[in-house]
Order: C-alpha cells, then sequence, then structure tokens
C-alpha cells in the first residue's frame, strides 16, 4: 500500500511541478511575449549577441516544456481512471508516472545547459548585476527610467 500511496503523492508533485514549469515558461506580459525577458536583458546592459543568446534558450525551454502540457493533462486522466478502480494497481501508476520523470528530467537537463550557456557569455559585471536583481523580490519587475 505504501507503494501505491507514495507512487499517487509523485504524480501528484509531478503534476505540480508542471504546472509551476509550464506558469514560468508561458508567462504572457500585456506588452507581449518576451517583454520581460527584453527588460531584464537591458537592464544588465546585454548586448545584440548576448540578447539573440538568452531569447533563443529561452525559446528552445519553451519548446521542450510545451509538451509537458500536454502531457500534464494525459497524466491527470489517467490517474483519474486509476482512482476510479476497485483497487489501484501500482505497476500502472509507475507506468503513469515514469514518461514524465523523463521529460521533467530532459527539461531540466535543458535548463542547465541553457542557464551555463548563458552564464558563460556575460561579463562578470553582468553576471553581479543579474545576481543582484535575482536576489531583490522586485529586482526583476522595478521600473528604472533610463535602463528600459
Amino acid at each position: 500500500m505504501n507503494t501505491v500511496v507514495m507512487s499517487v503523492l509523485v504524480t501528484l508533485g509531478i503534476l505540480a511541478a508542471l504546472r509551476l514549469l509550464r506558469a514560468l515558461a508561458f508567462r504572457r506580459h500585456r506588452r507581449g511575449q518576451g517583454f520581460m525577458a527584453r527588460r531584464l536583458l537591458r537592464r544588465i546592459d546585454a548586448t545584440p549577441e548576448q540578447e539573440k543568446l538568452f531569447l533563443e534558450e529561452l525559446e528552445s525551454l519553451r519548446g521542450t516544456l510545451s509538451g509537458l502540457r500536454e502531457d500534464a493533462v494525459a497524466s491527470r486522466l489517467a490517474l483519474a481512471r486509476a482512482m476510479e478502480a476497485e483497487a489501484l494497481d501500482a505497476a500502472a501508476l509507475d507506468a503513469l508516472v515514469a514518461p514524465a520523470l523523463g521529460r521533467i528530467e530532459a527539461a531540466r537537463t535543458r535548463a542547465v545547459g541553457a542557464l551555463s550557456r548563458f552564464h558563460a557569455a556575460l561579463a562578470p559585471a553582468q553576471r553581479l548585476q543579474l545576481a543582484t536583481l535575482l536576489r531583490s523580490p522586485a529586482g526583476l519587475r522595478a521600473h528604472h527610467h533610463g535602463h528600459c
């Protein structure tokens, strides 16, 4: 029974993680897609080459994450069917969780690679500025005249 409960909890955790990743990847701003990224890049005085690299990596990550949404819906429906059954099938739950974990791992690998490439493209002063912005809760949202 512990395996079944653990499988259900892992599935629910995966679905929550997918929802969070989707929200982060598909966040839209009223001024258009990429607005926040471009604003951030201006705040760290990114070169056109750095901006191009960052936006390409971001778009690639969005592509990787977009498939997760459909998988999350399918997983949710399969989980609903499993919960309707008289008894939970641990093997079926494991089979349900395995593809999602693989896709999440692929997205994690893609994100780490993208961040590594972007980090390598930044000058030390830009990395410090970005770190400062990331530390401040309002740092990425704050409007600074002359920087946007």
